[in-house]
């Protein structure tokens, strides 16, 4: 067939092929729909994954780690690993094991009992005590040294002595003739006579020693010589204590500090009776015996008690 131009022809073709230009029309309209739609879709898949992503991202992510370790925790081997772990362990901190208390002879805690005292008063290694008899004005001394196994055993058999013609308080004023009672450090040892062979610190009067007894005077209840300043009216000249000061023992009553309100001059020294002073008066062999065991290393201490 013969036509005559391209122009009709191409309509003669679209005719043949989709009967008319209209249901052309119609089709080509229907597939931009679809697609349109497709887009949309699309469209709303992303936006909605976003919204959900931002949203609850942290939980799904959470989740997903929850899920991912319990997996891995499931499927581990249970061989041991070959490598140490890096994070080192947190240590819980527990008391030291301590060792328990040693059990003391009955004597000794029946001592602290009287004198009311408790085992764990006791940090040193020799321990004296004095137990008083105002009535008498007498007093025993037990003395008890620490041995190897943290045992406190005698020394020796406790010994017989005297206390202050005044008895025996708490609470001493100057001039009092009583022996203080409580707990107090042997410091040092002192005599007119050679020193006996004692541990402790020991010195040999000269003649220049004087013991200061005036509780107005700055040195109150101190060892002064001569040669240094005097602003005492009263004061025990040690020299001439032969009888009562071959050898003493100084314990620290009212020594540091110094109340000048209390007593003075308390020692452990030879006395046959009681003792003009208020210190404690053993025998001559005693108080060398006592001197001979006393070790200033083992913090000796004394407790007075009625």
């Amino acid at each position: 067939m013969a036509y005559k131009n391209d122009r009709t022809r191409n309509r003669r073709r679209y005719k043949s092929r989709y009967r008319s230009a209209h249901s052309y029309k119609q089709k080509r309209s229907s597939s931009q729909t679809k697609a349109a739609v497709l887009v949309s879709v699309l469209t709303f898949v992303v936006i909605a994954s976003l919204v959900v992503v931002f949203t609850f991202g942290d939980s799904i992510y959470n989740s997903l780690d929850a899920a991912l370790s319990k997996a891995t925790a499931t499927d581990a081997p249970t061989e041991a690993p070959t490598k140490a772990p890096t994070a080192v362990p947190t240590q819980v901190e527990t008391e030291p094991p301590t060792d328990p208390p040693v059990k003391q002879n009955d004597d000794f805690m029946q001592l602290l009992s009287d004198s009311s005292m408790d085992l764990e008063d006791v940090k040193v290694n020799q321990m004296l005590f004095a137990h008083v008899d105002e009535e008498t004005l007498t007093c025993k001394m037990y003395c008890y040294q620490k041995d190897e196994t943290g045992v406190f055993v005698p020394a020796f058999d406790p010994l017989n002595g005297y206390i202050g013609q005044e008895g025996a308080d708490t609470m001493v004023t100057p001039y009092e003739a009583k022996t203080p009672t409580g707990l107090f450090r042997l410091e040092y040892a002192f005599g007119t006579e050679y020193n006996p062979g004692t541990a402790m610190d020991y010195t040999q009067f000269s003649g220049d020693e004087y013991w200061i007894t005036d509780p107005n005077s700055a040195y109150y209840n101190r060892w002064m010589d001569t040669t240094d300043s005097q602003d005492w009216t009263s004061a025990q000249w040690l020299y001439e204590f032969t009888k009562s000061y071959p050898y003493a023992i100084v314990f620290n009553y009212n020594r540091d500090p110094v109340d000048h309100g209390q007593g003075c001059a308390k020692f452990i020294h030879v006395s046959y009776a009681p003792t003009n002073w208020g210190g404690i008066g053993l025998s001559h062999d005693d108080i060398i015996k006592l001197l001979g065991w006393l070790n200033p290393s083992d913090g000796p201490f004394i407790r007075i008690y009625k």
